[in-house]
């Protein structure tokens, strides 16, 4: 019973072929807001992404004009053949993406597909509560 329970608590590490930089072409990015009167609103525009992944499972980079640091890399519960999410980067509350872009801070995610040789498909989430929207498809290449 101790060995497994010592088992589970060791850190899940991502693979040594993940770490490194990473960065898409411009890509369209959709960011939505809700208001009372309005409900649902949504500024389309496009930016590239730059992910920089280390060997402590930690990301920096850009998405657009808004920066991250220390951002949580973690490997995805579900099996990544049938949810297509192998890893999430926990980018936090980041800035503006671009000039048009309505909210001043919101928090986000990337959803991290298995690699693919030097390519990574992946999804930027805006997470909200419970709720997450997806903001935009992306394809990374190695850098």
């Amino acid at each position: 019973m101790t060995t497994l329970f010592l088992q589970s608590c060791e850190k899940k590490s991502i693979p040594p072929e993940l770490e490194g930089t990473w960065k898409t072409g411009k890509h369209e990015i959709t960011v939505r807001t809700v208001s009372d009167k309005k409900g649902f609103q949504f500024v389309t525009d496009t930016a590239a992404v730059k992910l920089i992944i280390d060997c402590e499972n930690v990301a920096t980079g850009l998405i657009g004009s808004a920066t991250f640091e220390n951002a949580r890399v973690k490997i995805n519960g579900g099996n990544p053949d049938i949810t297509g999410v192998a890893y999430k980067v926990e980018c936090g509350s980041i800035g503006k993406i671009f000039e048009r872009d309505p909210l001043d801070s919101k928090e986000v995610e990337i959803w991290l597909g298995p690699l693919k040789g030097n390519t990574i498909d992946a999804e930027l989430r805006y997470t909200e509560g419970w709720a997450y929207f997806p903001m935009a498809q992306l394809i990374f290449t190695r850098e």
